[in-house]
């Protein structure tokens, strides 16, 4: 699990260097490109990577400013609340990163009293724990991560009790009831054959018939028991938002004035976010990648339903994506 990673412009290498050795020394693993796999997409490994960190130190410079991939970095790290913003050269964040607050950190040589430093390190406990010690992730194959179902309140079980009571009744008098009809008939069988004897009903008592075999007690149904609501397969319950861009995509339509500071990544995770609380299983793995650390994302058909809603914000953040030639 990465605890830090770190956005910056390779003009800022060295400074960037010993940032990355001080946060290490705190007890956090950081990623930062210099670990870039040779046989993986730049970006795919990006949207990973911040995704999986618990913060993002973003180094604010001449250059990185400038940089579209700082910025969609920046973007998607303060997307998911996770952003530390740190700056060199006297330089401020660019829009809309200025109204976050930063860390000067033009003048720092590794001083650990440094107000700069302190500050990252101030940010990086609150996000991470201290020394990279926070707690765990539980592992995804544990049972606890099935769905909780809340039981119902204990005062609408009666109907099915009562339900169960009467069907128990009922099996009862039917059983009664056929036990009657077959004595009845018996009986008006024995009379038929007296009528037909031209007898009369006899004065002395006739030789009792072999009494009929016992007949064992009707058993009562089991009580059934209480049957709780499950929620289909196609519509997962979403106990968590963490990582969605907008958790609400799915009830309402997106501005374009809300989408318009976003980055490729960003929106792209947006996008996708949208299918994945769906249940669709992911063919690119960098999307799997990023959802499958969300307790939220349940993978259950390659193919997923839309609302209206949901398919118009698909578009217009598909639209939005094209600017960037993504």
């Amino acid at each position: 699990m990465v605890d830090v990673f770190i956005s910056y412009s390779r003009t800022d290498l060295a400074a960037v260097t010993r940032l990355a050795e001080a946060v290490e020394a705190e007890g956090y693993e950081v990623w930062w490109d210099a670990d870039l796999p040779p046989h993986l997409s730049y970006g795919d490994v990006i949207t990973a990577k911040i995704g999986m960190a618990k913060a993002a130190i973003v180094v604010w410079s001449e250059a990185s400013v400038a940089s579209e991939w700082v910025r969609a970095e920046a973007d998607m790290a303060r997307n998911q609340k996770k952003l530390v913003q740190t700056a060199l050269d006297n330089v401020m964040p660019p829009l809309p990163f200025n109204q976050i607050q930063f860390a000067e950190m033009g003048d720092w040589q590794g001083e650990p009293d440094h107000p700069g430093w302190r500050k990252v390190k101030a940010s990086l406990a609150e996000l991470c724990g201290r020394g990279g010690a926070a707690e765990p992730r539980p592992d995804r194959r544990t049972p606890h991560r099935a769905p909780v179902v809340t039981p119902p309140p204990a005062a609408s079980r009666w109907p099915l009790y009562a339900g169960g009571a009467v069907a128990a009744i009922a099996l009862l008098v039917a059983g009664w009831a056929l036990m009657r009809e077959e004595f009845a008939e018996g009986e008006l069988a024995a009379e038929e054959r007296i009528a037909e004897a031209g007898q009369a009903a006899p004065a002395a008592p006739m030789e009792p018939a072999d009494p009929p075999a016992p007949q064992p007690p009707p058993v009562a149904a089991p009580e059934p028991a209480p049957v709780e609501a499950l929620p289909a397969p196609s519509e997962p319950v979403i106990a968590s938002t963490e990582g969605m861009v907008f958790p609400d995509s799915g009830q309402r339509l997106l501005r374009p004035a809300e989408i318009a500071s976003l980055g490729p990544a960003t929106l792209a995770i947006a996008r996708n976010e949208i299918f994945a609380r769906k249940g669709r299983r992911f063919a690119r793995a960098e999307f799997r990648d990023y959802f499958s650390q969300f307790d939220w994302y349940r993978p259950v058909a390659d193919e997923v339903r839309l609302t209206a809603i949901e398919r118009q914000n698909v578009e217009l953040l598909r639209r939005a994506e094209a600017r960037f030639g993504q």
